[in-house]
């Protein structure tokens, strides 16, 4: 547990760290060239690679234009590694299948709300005053100031690759490749209002996707369709959906991210109104249950449905967090992964679980797992850390880029400092890593590239003033919701 050194603030080529705070003196999300890193000596790594050990020890990554070239024992290694991480396990970057970017600026702004409370009395409203009603430089705005924060928040803890659904997509692009960062998603994310409003949203989707797709738009962000849910969109809508983007993408793949069986409630209304049909039926009657369909929540399922999912080659994005702090329920992990199903992890929005932290995400996937069925062999440390990485990587078919720490893969890498009193002693450093409270993100790298040293995120600036001039105008709005008449809450946006 000993501090090797501390880190300087003009480092030698060798950079020893041993878990120390970064500095508050200096303001998070200045850009800064990041220091250039072609090799790094770890005390543990996690490949997340099937057929390798869990843990490696004492290991040199080495990096060459992007790619991870070798990783090899640190007795073959000749040189002096530019990174030294005495304390530290290196995992592959984390990817958070399911959430909602700019909703960071609603976090804790309607707690204790039933889903469908929170969405059409609170949520749904603050969007439409915000986005969707807004003019587009102030939609805009919104999505940029909220989608710079999550990503921000995402690097400061591990995620380098995220799927998303919200609106003016566009703009988090933006945002994602300045970060250098990854992401999946699209311009609008799908609900059926009106007509007009619909075909304007598949439209410019579409149109963005095929762009994209054809290599007009950004080198780290793949393209999506993003209907909300069963519920939100009706059958006949998602068909249309389907049949623009196959007609727009002429074949070239494409994730299918809903939301599906998140609530009894939302469960019960689509069986309602289609017949006795519930959204697992529908979207397989459809054609959009396959490889590259992501469900997120899939908390109420029956063991039809789980096969089905199974045998469609479908990807469950599990939120744990945001599935008990909506009181939605627990999904059924161990069964979907026993059946064979491709589960991976999401955060949901900040607004419905307040972190985007897949760390912790980690933690809550095996716990609840294990006291829900009362197993405490199902999903280990190990199944948590494939659920955050490959597994999540695979369901966003870019498994054979990134995921797992592998020769010939991108540079996708996180450092975790588990040099800390509260750690230890570490028998198991997949255990410290997924069941204690502290490990730190110090280091982080996407194609090689540098976005966090010593804990300090080098890609993203964050704008404070103009945040907090727009959160003064969403704290005045929300005194006019339900319940929130009397609020006195303060906004502090505080680094």
């Amino acid at each position: 547990l000993k501090r090797l050194s501390q880190p300087s603030t003009r480092p030698p080529r060798t950079v020893v760290v041993g878990g120390a705070e970064p500095s508050r003196a200096e303001a998070p999300g200045m850009e800064v060239d990041p220091p250039a890193v072609r090799s790094i000596h770890a005390r543990w790594v996690a490949t997340a690679e099937a057929g390798d050990a869990p843990i490696l020890e004492d290991q040199v990554i080495l990096m060459d234009r992007g790619r991870i070239s070798n990783i090899m024992p640190r007795a073959s290694f000749e040189g002096t590694p530019d990174l030294h991480l005495p304390t530290h396990v290196v995992i592959p970057g984390l990817v958070n299948c399911h959430t909602h970017t700019p909703m960071t600026l609603l976090r804790g702004y309607a707690d204790a709300l039933p889903l469908q409370e929170w969405l059409h009395e609170h949520i749904f409203p603050t969007e439409g005053k915000f986005v969707a009603m807004a003019a587009k430089e102030d939609a805009d705005e919104f999505v940029r100031r909220g989608s710079e924060l999550a990503v921000y928040e995402m690097l400061k803890t591990g995620t380098t690759l995220f799927n998303d659904m919200y609106f003016n997509g566009e703009v988090t692009a933006d945002v994602v490749d300045k970060a250098g960062v990854r992401a999946v998603l699209a311009p609008m994310g799908l609900l059926y209002f009106a007509e007009e409003q619909f075909a304007g949203a598949l439209k410019q989707n579409t149109d963005w996707c095929r762009k994209l797709v054809s290599g007009g738009g950004y080198e780290r962000v793949y393209p999506s369709m993003i209907p909300h849910s069963a519920y939100m969109v009706p059958e006949a809508k998602l068909q249309e959906a389907k049949a623009a983007y196959e007609a727009a993408l002429g074949g070239k793949p494409y994730i299918m991210h809903t939301h599906l069986h998140e609530t009894v409630k939302e469960i019960e209304e689509v069986k309602e109104k289609n017949g006795g049909k519930s959204a697992v039926q529908i979207l397989d009657s459809l054609g959009m249950l396959g490889t590259r369909s992501v469900c997120a929540h899939c908390v109420h399922m029956t063991d039809e449905e789980i096969a089905l999912l199974a045998e469609r080659g479908v990807s469950v994005a599990h939120n744990p967090r945001s599935n008990l702090k909506l009181g939605s329920g627990i999904s059924p992990v161990a069964k979907m992964m026993k059946a064979g199903v491709n589960v991976c992890l999401g955060t949901d929005g900040a607004a419905s679980n307040n972190t985007l932290d897949m760390l912790t995400e980690m933690q809550y996937a095996s716990m609840l797992a294990k006291g829900s069925t009362c197993d405490p062999t199902v999903v280990t440390a190990l199944d948590a850390l494939k659920m955050a990485t490959i597994n999540g990587a695979r369901a966003l078919g870019l498994e054979g880029e990134t995921g797992s720490l592998k020769v010939g893969k991108a540079a996708d890498i996180v450092a975790v400092d588990l040099g800390h009193a509260e750690v230890a002693p570490i028998f198991d450093p997949l255990s410290a890593l997924v069941f204690t409270n502290r490990r730190d993100v110090t280091h982080v790298f996407v194609d090689g590239r540098c976005l966090v040293h010593d804990g300090k995120v080098l890609s993203v600036k964050l704008d404070s003033a103009r945040t907090e001039a727009l959160l003064a105008k969403i704290r005045d709005f929300r005194k006019t919701l339900p319940g929130r008449e009397n609020s006195v809450g303060s906004i502090e946006f505080c680094f």
